[in-house]
């Protein structure tokens, strides 16, 4: 597994910095539409999520992965950040259930959620 991820290392680097900048996107979007529309919380995040996950794919499928735009590969990339939104709902769950503050929810979304999108991604949306 490690001589994996080595391996993968810049993959990996771009893997993250397009993380990183998806959620910039997400909270950038959010917060105008708070200020300037007075969205309601559901309304900011559902239209930041869209646009903080186009971005996410064009990013990861052209620098991250060096791959082409394709349906096929835009449907198997939203299966995966179906699974990324499952995972991280259960996680929350989970720390919720244990009676944990909600700072261990992020942190646990953190530190499980890129790599198993990663290792998704990588073994099945750009195979």
């Amino acid at each position: 597994m490690i001589r994996v991820l080595y391996a993968e290392r810049e993959r990996l680097f771009r893997f993250g910095i397009s993380g990183l900048c998806s959620t910039a996107i997400h909270t950038l979007i959010a917060s105008a539409m708070f200020a300037l529309f007075d969205a309601t919380p559901v309304a900011a995040n559902a239209v930041a999520f869209v646009c903080a996950t186009v971005f996410s794919y064009l990013a990861n499928t052209l620098w991250s992965f060096s791959s082409s735009v394709r349906w096929n590969n835009l449907l198997r990339f939203l299966a995966v950040a179906l699974c990324g939104l499952a995972e991280t709902m259960l996680l929350a769950r989970a720390t919720e259930m244990l009676g944990l503050a909600a700072l261990w929810s992020i942190v646990a979304v953190v530190l499980f959620v890129p790599p198993v999108t990663f290792v998704l991604h990588r073994l099945w949306t750009y195979r």
